[in-house]
């Protein structure tokens, strides 16, 4: 035999091993929320997708460094748009153990703070899966805590698309709110995204662990359920001793002057996130307008209507999530456990609408994880209950903030 047989039947010897090693890993599918020109929430120029994508690669290096037997695979690894469908295909194409999908909150209130981990339990698919998921939400929770997150808002069932439609184990995390200047700061930050995927993978360890009977072990899920299932803070509440006394301490004026000029400066990046938010909505709906050759006078606004007392009616923004032969009342399946959903008739049909807000931030940050469960959901926009374009909604408010 030659010595270049040799070394061909070893190169096909050690890549026949390679493959059986292979063959025999586990796949576990990490899953950057968002990307392209779907940005997720947003503030400013801080974006979800980003953020995401930062915590999902640290999280796939950790495990690709420290467990041999599992074999990570993205969604994505750059800056591109997939739709949901597209990332549960990933998943259940690969044959996928385990989906994770990392996401960023937001809230209209400023201080909104915390992580929360969903997963979801009523579809046939899921079987025994959904304790499995419910373990794994529990544990991430723990991890988040134990490392140093002060806010936990518990663990939750709630029916997003792509835990429903992936046939593993699948749950969604959300590691922080970008409407917060605390988290934000924090999951913007390299160190913060490095504890993060830091605390995830320390979660998908320990699941590992508890499930390689391919059982779950009950009296944990209990014990964590009683820990994490709930919210949870270690942030010390501040006591004003004036209410109590009537007299304000140094230290406590301190307090109380250090939190009204944090809410100043919250307030203040908000009104310019807010400002950035609807010209980049105008520029995209004229951008619309012209691909559909038509022309957008940028001055029309929407007739100003008045209520009884003389004040103005200023308009404000909604999501749609569906059209229906008839309405629909909470607590009916479709509704995917969504609640205070109010149906206006559109000629023989009715427009299911949810939500309510005069920021048009704060909607459409509202959008990205309604659009989670109602993936064709979209804004509308109202003046008392005239329905208006968006258009002429962004035109009414930008007018009010020159």
């Amino acid at each position: 035999m030659t010595i270049t047989r040799r070394i061909l039947l070893l190169l096909v010897s050690l890549i026949c091993a390679w493959q059986a090693v292979a063959a025999r890993k586990v796949v576990w599918v990490i899953d950057a929320g968002h990307g392209g020109h779907d940005v997720g929430c947003e503030f400013g120029y801080v974006y979800e997708k980003d953020i995401c994508l930062a915590v999902a690669k640290e999280v796939g290096r950790l495990v690709k460094k420290d467990l041999s037997d599992v074999r990570v695979e993205f969604t994505r690894e750059r800056d591109r748009f997939l739709s949901l469908q597209q990332r549960c295909d990933i998943a259940n194409q690969r044959g996928a153990e385990l989906f994770i999908s990392i996401h960023v909150n937001s809230a209209p209130n400023p201080q909104a703070r915390g992580t929360e981990s969903f997963f979801a339990t009523n579809t046939p698919t899921k079987g025994r899966q959904a304790g499995k998921s419910e373990l794994l939400a529990l544990l991430l929770q723990k991890y988040y805590l134990n490392n140093g997150r002060e806010v936990s808002r518990g663990v939750k069932k709630r029916e997003l698309y792509v835990c429903e439609h992936t046939n593993m184990t699948s749950v969604l995390t959300e590691v922080g709110f970008i409407t917060n200047t605390a988290d934000r700061t924090y999951i913007n930050s390299k160190e913060g995204q490095a504890e993060l995927a830091r605390s995830i993978v320390q979660s998908l360890k320990e699941w590992k662990s508890l499930t390689a009977s391919g059982m779950v072990p009950q009296r944990t899920l209990r014990d964590l359920r009683f820990a994490y299932w709930s919210p949870v803070s270690k942030v010390a509440e501040v006591v004003n001793p004036q209410a109590a006394t009537g007299k304000a301490e140094p230290a406590d004026s301190q307090l109380m002057a250090d939190a009204k000029a944090q809410a100043e400066a919250d307030a203040k990046a908000k009104a310019e996130a807010e400002a950035k938010a609807v010209a980049e909505a105008q520029a995209a709906e004229a951008e619309k307008a012209a691909k559909a050759g038509i022309t957008v006078d940028s001055t029309l606004i929407a007739a100003t209507l008045t209520d009884n007392t003389g004040e103005e009616v200023k308009p404000h923004f909604a999501i749609q999530l569906m059209n229906t032969a008839k309405p629909i009342h909470d607590g009916d399946p479709r509704l995917k456990g969504f609640k205070g959903v109010r149906f206006i008739a559109a000629g023989e049909r009715f427009k299911g609408i949810y939500s309510y807000s005069e920021s048009y931030l704060d909607i459409k940050n509202e959008l990205v994880g309604v659009r989670e469960t109602f993936p064709e959901a979209f804004i509308v926009a109202f003046r008392g209950n005239q329905q208006i374009t968006t258009a002429e909604a962004l035109n009414a408010l930008n007018s009010k903030q020159k």
